[in-house]
């Protein structure tokens, strides 16, 4: 009988032990998974970050180019005002 009550606690500490295991190994998996989520997110802000510094730079070059239009057409009234 002794035998027997033995082996029952040592198959509960093995299925403790099993369900601890499996409990690490789930919370380990889920704080990957944030992590790698996280770094996700910190690429896509600095991907938006450089699209941005590119967008200003073309609306500031398109600035540019309308203002140089603008005094072109300007030089061209005074022209034929004359």
């Amino acid at each position: 009988m002794c035998y027997n009550k033995n082996q029952s606690k040592m198959k509960q500490i093995k299925f403790l032990i099993a369900i601890a295991l499996v409990s690490v190994i789930a919370i380990s998996c889920k704080e990957t998974k944030k992590e790698e989520v996280k770094e996700t997110i910190e690429v896509v802000e600095e991907a938006a970050v450089e699209v941005k510094e590119e967008v200003e730079v073309v609306v500031d070059s398109l600035a540019t180019t309308v203002e140089e239009a603008a005094v072109e057409v300007k030089e061209v009234i005074e022209v034929v005002k004359e």
